[in-house]
């Protein structure tokens, strides 16, 4: 069986640094990728867009496992990559045990994330960031060159990683990415609509989890996808945000393995 992990916007594939030896102990195989343009993943010519980020997962999938049982995980971005990727490329459903959504939205993501001064002033924040990436994507690039590498907003694209070379820290993930790549994956990201259909095929191998102080994908978004799903599981843990996967490792390890079965050890 083999574990194909998804990382959201402006991470790598270190996000599931902790989970790979919690599911290697299980018996899974584990895949991992930097989704296109974060980290170590170039930028391509390809538009960038959700269906380009499942058609990359798809190909990830026909390269690294061609066959055999499939559990998929995805946090945030991630888990909507995987949804687009049931939607547009259903032959891997028979081969999906089970399908992990870590913080998806119903529908496209937002600035706005709740009511409420804190929420609204947040919301005002993320609007003029997201205005300032779309109208002035080249003085935002000068500005990130000049930052330092450890800033998340960095822009120093990395050369390409030698055999055997651990993913970018989790924070890199825009190291290599324009900004005005940024606003082009927001707005595509944004301007998503809600379309359960597909996923209800897999009934109960869905299962959904959501932080209660998620401020970023709000908790009643993922319960607005549950309620599209009558035969999903949904799971809001208590007192987590949006690094759900990693402060709480363990619980998602848990989650993505209940398919395990005690076979060969990889």
């Amino acid at each position: 069986m083999t574990a194909v992990l998804v990382h959201g916007l402006s991470v790598t594939a270190a996000l599931w640094r902790s989970h790979l030896p919690l599911l290697l102990r299980e018996g899974m195989r584990v895949v991992r990728y930097d989704q296109r343009a974060h980290g170590y993943s170039t930028r391509g010519t390809a538009a960038l867009s959700l269906d380009q980020l499942a058609h990359d997962l798809a190909q990830v999938l026909e390269t690294t496992a061609p066959r055999g049982p499939l559990v998929l995980a995805g946090h945030s971005m991630g888990a909507m990559t995987l949804m687009r990727l049931v939607a547009r490329h259903p032959q891997f459903a028979p081969r999906i045990r089970r399908l992990v959504l870590i913080s998806p939205p119903h529908g496209g993501i937002s600035t706005r994330t709740g009511t409420g001064p804190a929420h609204s002033f947040l919301a005002l924040g993320r609007t003029l960031l997201v205005s300032a990436c779309t109208h002035a994507p080249y003085l935002l690039d000068a500005v990130r060159r000049r930052l330092p590498t450890t800033s998340r907003w960095a822009l120093r694209p990395h050369a390409h990683p030698e055999p055997g070379a651990q993913p970018l820290p989790c924070r890199q993930g825009l190291h290599s990415m324009a900004t005005g790549d940024i606003a082009a994956l927001w707005h595509d990201l944004a301007d998503q609509q809600p379309d359960p259909g597909p996923l209800q095929q897999l009934g109960s191998r869905v299962h959904l989890l959501a932080g209660s102080l998620d401020t970023h994908i709000p908790p009643e978004q993922t319960s607005r996808v549950a309620a599209c799903l009558p035969s999903a599981q949904l799971e809001t843990v208590p007192d987590a945000t949006h690094a759900l996967p990693l402060r709480h490792a363990q619980l998602v390890s848990e989650r993505i393995s209940r398919c395990a079965t005690p076979t060969a050890h990889l």
